[in-house]
C-alpha cells in the first residue's frame, strides 16, 4: 500500500525546510481529531512515509498539521503562522484507496486551496485504470474534496490477453492473476477495434452486455458471447451446451421464444445442435446427428 508523503520548502531561504514536525490526523465522527502518525522532515524537507508499513488510509477527512513555530524558533525567526494545516477529504473505493488517491494528487504542506491546480489533479487521478470519473473541488476554509467514481467490470474481453470491460463498453485494464474472472467472456474482437475511442464498438459491447443482463434475469448463466460478425452474436451458456445464434437486437422477444422452445425440449436438450434466433419471428433448431 502506498504511503502519505509531503515536502516542505522554506521559500524565504529558497531551500528545503528540515526538522519541521508533521502530524497526520483523521477527523472522528465526534469532530475531534485522531493522531495517525507523526514525523519530522528530513534534510531534503521531505517526509517520505507518514504511515507505518501495512497501514491503510481509508476514506474520510484528514489533515496534515505542520508545527512551523518550532521550525522558526530553531532559526530564531518570528513565525507569522505558528501552525499550518492542510485539510483534505478523500472518498475512496474498493479498488482505489484514499491513500493512493492522495499520493497521486500530490497534495503537500503550504498549498493554498486557491493555488491547487484542480484540473491537473483530475487529470492525474483520472489516469488510474480503475477511475471512471473524478471531480476535484475546493471547500472552505482549507479543504480539497476529491470525488472518485470507480469502474465496475461487467465482462472480460479476450484479445492476446484478458481485459476488463466496464458498463460504458470501455476496455480499461488487463486482468491480473489474482483478480476476479467470474464475468462473461467476450470473444471475436480485435485489439484495433477496441483500442482508443470507437463509439460504434463501445455501443456494440454495451449491447452485448445488456443481452447478458437480460439472460441473467431469466436465470441463464452466460459463459461466452462471441462477436461472429458486425450484426451477429453467438452466445454460450452453462445451462444449454449449444451455440445460440442471436443475430442482433430484439433481445426480449428472442429470449421469450427461446424459453418457450426449451421448455418443449426439456429432457431432450442433448438432441439439439444449435438454435438460430437471427430471424424476427422464428427459431431454427438444428439437431445433432444420431449415431446408429
Amino acid at each position: 500500500m502506498k504511503g502519505i508523503s509531503t515536502h516542505v520548502l522554506d521559500t524565504a531561504l529558497g531551500k528545503p525546510a528540515a526538522g519541521v514536525p508533521v502530524r497526520l490526523e483523521r477527523r472522528e465522527k465526534t469532530g475531534s481529531w485522531l493522531l495517525l502518525a507523526s514525523a519530522q522532515t528530513a534534510q531534503d524537507g521531505r517526509c517520505n512515509q507518514l504511515l507505518p508499513d501495512g497501514d491503510v488510509l481509508s476514506a474520510g477527512v484528514f489533515r496534515l498539521v505542520f508545527d512551523t513555530e518550532s521550525y522558526f524558533t530553531a532559526s530564531k525567526t518570528v513565525a507569522l503562522y505558528p501552525v499550518v494545516e492542510v485539510t483534505f477529504q478523500v472518498r475512496g473505493g474498493d479498488k482505489v484507496s484514499g491513500n493512493e488517491i492522495v499520493t497521486i494528487a500530490g497534495l503537500h504542506q503550504g498549498m493554498s486551496i486557491w493555488k491547487v491546480d484542480l484540473p491537473a489533479i483530475e487529470k492525474k487521478v483520472g489516469k488510474h485504470p480503475w477511475v471512471r470519473r473524478v471531480l476535484v473541488r475546493r471547500e472552505f476554509p482549507h479543504r480539497i474534496i476529491i470525488d472518485v467514481e470507480e469502474r465496475v467490470p461487467r465482462a472480460i474481453v479476450a484479445l492476446r490477453k484478458l481485459y476488463y470491460v466496464d458498463t460504458d463498453g470501455v476496455v480499461f485494464k488487463e486482468v491480473d492473476p489474482n483478480e476476479n474472472v467470474k464475468y462473461p467472456l467476450l470473444t471475436g474482437l480485435r485489439a484495433e477495434e477496441v483500442s482508443g475511442s470507437n463509439p460504434a464498438m463501445r455501443k456494440r459491447i454495451q449491447d452485448a452486455i445488456r443481452l447478458g443482463d437480460l439472460m441473467a434475469q431469466r436465470a441463464h448463466s452466460i459463459s461466452e458471447i462471441h462477436f461472429d460478425a458486425p450484426d451477429r452474436l453467438v452466445v454460450y451458456t452453462t445451462d444449454f451446451p449449444i451455440p445460440l445464434h442471436m443475430g442482433w437486437g430484439n433481445w426480449d422477444d428472442k429470449l421469450e421464444r427461446m424459453d418457450r422452445l426449451m421448455s418443449l425440449w426439456k429432457g431432450n436438450e442433448e438432441r439439439l445442435g444449435s438454435l438460430d434466433m437471427s430471424f424476427r419471428d422464428q427459431i431454427v433448431a438444428r439437431l445433432r446427428r444420431v449415431q446408429r
